[in-house]
């Protein structure tokens, strides 16, 4: 399979897969995620068959720049990668949507830190960035303990770039740590029990006392500026990808493929599924109906749409100018947003559906059981973020501590 479907490119540090099509191959894989599907949410991880299978496709490496042998696919293509895969299997594409982020990103930087983590190729990182671990300095590096919820995807993960506070001479820094989760020293607590979206395993990562030396400590307050990132020679457009705003999209991305075959689901069996008690042949019968399953495809339109244009703001506008605070803060609006729709659209479209789709045996319930969670993420949360806009807009502080500026607003905004 691996061959018929990636092209494999040596570098430095093993092989890297060349995919040209991500998302003609996530459509392939779909009918294998969507046989596995229950067993995902059952056994709580993605399980062996379709692990291999994402293996071989080399989805997992999509993002990896050119200079280190990858394509170097757009922002977008990993969005609509993840979405598809999504379809088939929405625990499972949460899980890789992280996985293939966090491992695309840590491809892109430098030959003394990737020469240290990647020692066949294969090697898959997973990341938690709330700073809730401490390093204490020792010889040549760093011991590190702490405790990271919501580590999605650090059962197949190696290792894990987690967030830690240094203590400095100027007070405590927060940075970025490299953790080798095959060290005795790190575990995965077994806690990932939830109604929804169990089969992304996002269990929670624990360190205590493992060394990490310095080469593999990411300092945020030494990251080239973004003004100096738009002039340096050598760099790819993942390289001027603003922070902020992709946390958002990378986890709005499997709600759109759930969001999507859930319609599908739904619209499908509407020829032949009654509507009991009312005089329908069949639910394609009645016009109200129809017309709840039109609403739900614009409202999923609707978040493509959105989602479409914050990808673009990285994806281009980032290339050719410093995205500003208010740039951001339009960005996390359109997640939240989106959000919103997407889980609109999925209660909606079981009220299409009735009763029925909600018997354990359908896989709509799944789905939408999958879309309710996910879309509640507090990087999705669509009240805050809208609020954060209109403050952006009106010119009043932030509310997100991710995104502390967000200003200038646009002229139109600005008080007369």
């Amino acid at each position: 399979m691996g061959l018929e479907i990636a092209e494999m490119r040596g570098t430095d540090n093993g092989q890297v897969a060349f995919v040209a099509d991500p998302v003609g191959v996530a459509a392939s894989l779909r009918p294998l995620l969507q046989d596995h599907a229950e067993a995902c949410e059952r056994e709580r991880r993605i399980v062996p068959p379709v692990m291999e299978a994402l293996r071989a496709s080399g989805l997992f490496h999509i993002t990896a720049p050119k200079r280190a042998g990858g394509p170097g696919h757009r922002l977008t293509t990993q969005i609509e990668t993840i979405a598809e895969l999504a379809k088939g299997c929405v625990g499972t594409a949460w899980a890789y949507g992280l996985l293939t982020f966090i491992t695309g990103t840590t491809l892109a930087l430098p030959p003394a830190m990737t020469g240290r983590l990647f020692r066949t190729g294969d090697e898959l990182l997973c990341s938690a960035s709330a700073t809730s671990g401490r390093a204490v300095a020792v010889p040549g590096g760093y011991r590190v303990s702490g405790r990271w919820g919501y580590g999605s995807g650090c059962l197949h993960a190696d290792w894990a770039l987690n967030g830690v506070m240094i203590d400095t001479e100027q007070g405590a820094e927060p940075v970025m740590a490299f953790l080798d989760l095959r060290d005795p020293a790190c575990t995965i607590e077994d806690n990932w029990h939830v109604a929804g979206m169990a089969g992304s395993g996002s269990n929670m990562i624990v360190a205590d006392g493992v060394f990490v030396p310095d080469e593999l400590i990411l300092w945020t307050s030494r990251q080239p500026p973004a003004e100096m990132l738009l002039t340096m020679e050598g760099l790819e457009p993942r390289d001027r990808w603003p922070m902020e705003p992709l946390h958002p999209l990378g986890v709005l991305a499997p709600m759109l493929g759930a969001a999507t075959a859930l319609l599908e689901g739904a619209v499908q069996a509407m020829p032949r599924r009654q509507v009991v008690g009312w005089h329908y042949a069949g639910q394609s019968g009645s016009e109200a109906l129809i017309g709840a399953a039109g609403r739900a495809a614009m409202e999923i339109d609707s978040a493509w749409l959105h989602v479409r244009r914050a990808a673009a703001m990285l994806d281009e506008t980032a290339q050719q100018r410093v995205l500003t605070g208010y740039d951001k803060a339009q960005i996390q609006a359109d997640c939240g947003y989106a959000m919103e729709l997407l889980r609109t659209a999925g209660n909606r479209l079981m009220d299409v559906a009735g009763p029925g789709a909600f018997a354990l045996s359908s896989p709509l319930q799944r789905l939408w059981r999958d879309l309710n969670v996910g879309t509640r993420h507090n990087a999705l949360n669509g009240q805050l973020s809208l609020e954060l806009y209109g403050r952006a807009i009106i010119g009043l502080s932030s509310n997100i501590a991710l995104l502390p500026d967000i200003q200038p607003a646009p002229a139109w905004a600005e008080p007369k």
